[in-house]
């Protein structure tokens, strides 16, 4: 497989991580809404810490629109990380929807 198809294939996974932790933070807002002022004052550090890592992750994704080829895989570095970091910011989260089920 050449450099620009592992390019092509690693955006298209990306691109989909991206909309599933949307997806998530979304339904954090929700349930946000839906809790009240404790659970708000609870889980709220934690959907704050996912849109941010959320942020970061679609300027890492802008910069790997316009990377070469050759830089490519540096800036996938940074998208891994803010994935794994919301990854764990939502695992922290879901701690606290007692019993609410979010995926």
């Amino acid at each position: 497989m050449n450099e620009s198809s592992k390019m092509n294939e690693m955006k298209a996974e990306l691109e989909q991580e991206l909309a599933k932790w949307q997806t998530k933070i979304d339904e954090a807002r929700v349930q946000l809404k839906l809790g009240g002022m404790e659970a708000e004052q609870k889980i709220q550090p934690y959907v704050d810490q996912l849109e941010n890592e959320m942020s970061k992750a679609k300027e890492k994704w802008a910069e790997l629109e316009d990377a070469s080829e050759n830089s490519w895989e540096d800036i996938k570095v940074g998208l891994d990380s803010s994935v794994d970091s919301m990854k764990e910011a939502f695992a922290n989260a879901r701690k606290h929807f007692s019993g609410n089920k979010v995926s």
